[in-house]
């Protein structure tokens, strides 16, 4: 079952470049990589911001520091720095699109797969507890996802799931490898993509929009990530 978190480096260098342009000197700044790059993977991403210029990198744990230097990759702080305090300007979430107070190219498309597909008919419970009863008959789709690879469950009867050209939510309570989302009369298959969040621009839901319906700030959402969502990197 595919479990794909797509990380769009050149968004992030592109934000990053931005950000210099509003007036940060990337030599003179420090990334906050901090929680695994909020979940987009720390050596490719510090890769990319090495090569874009960006001087320094807040990192969580002194393994993340060595790995880093094991890279080749020095200027490293750990643990908490403030703003005030860090050896430079300090970038973070808004370099990875997660900020909503500083627009940027979303960096990261949440990717799951459709596994089954049931019509059923009016009045029917979803998922534990019957949270969700189908107002009409309908189709059913499971995904690959679950609370075990760090989707919230408060997402559970609120979150924008997108399925081929139809954007539903999550339909039911979420369960520990899986979720379902009512089609409302569209059709799916075993196999389809089902996007969580990723670019607006492509119709998709945006991780704002998630952020937004279910009150968990956008770092904290990609942060805890599982390690079971394979990262594919895009340059």
């Amino acid at each position: 079952m595919r479990r794909h978190a797509h990380v769009d480096l050149g968004a992030i260098v592109g934000n990053v470049v931005a950000s210099a342009a509003a007036g940060s000197t990337l030599t003179d700044s420090t990334a906050d990589l901090r929680a695994d790059a909020y979940g987009h993977g720390l050596l490719p991403v510090a890769h990319a911001l090495k090569d874009a210029g960006v001087g320094g990198f807040l990192v969580s744990r002194y393994e993340d520091a060595a790995a880093l230097a094991d890279a080749g990759i020095h200027a490293v702080s750990v643990g908490t720095i403030s703003a005030g305090h860090a050896p430079g300007p300090l970038i973070g979430p808004e370099i990875f699109g997660l900020d909503p107070a500083h627009p940027a190219a979303p960096a990261l498309t949440l990717v799951g797969e459709v596994i089954a597909v049931k019509r059923v008919g009016a009045d029917r419970g979803v998922s534990y507890g019957y949270t969700y009863r189908t107002a009409k008959p309908t189709t059913l789709a499971l995904i690959a996802l679950g609370f075990a690879d760090g989707i919230p469950r408060v997402a559970t009867n609120k979150a924008p799931v997108r399925i081929g050209d139809f954007t539903g939510r999550v339909t039911g309570r979420i369960a520990m490898d899986q979720f379902v989302v009512d089609l409302d009369g569209t059709d799916a298959a075993p196999g389809d993509r089902a996007v969580l969040f990723g670019d607006p621009e492509n119709g998709e839901p945006s991780i704002l929009d998630w952020a937004d319906v279910i009150g968990i700030a956008a770092p904290v959402i990609t942060s805890r990530l599982g390690r079971r969502i394979e990262r594919v990197y895009h340059a």
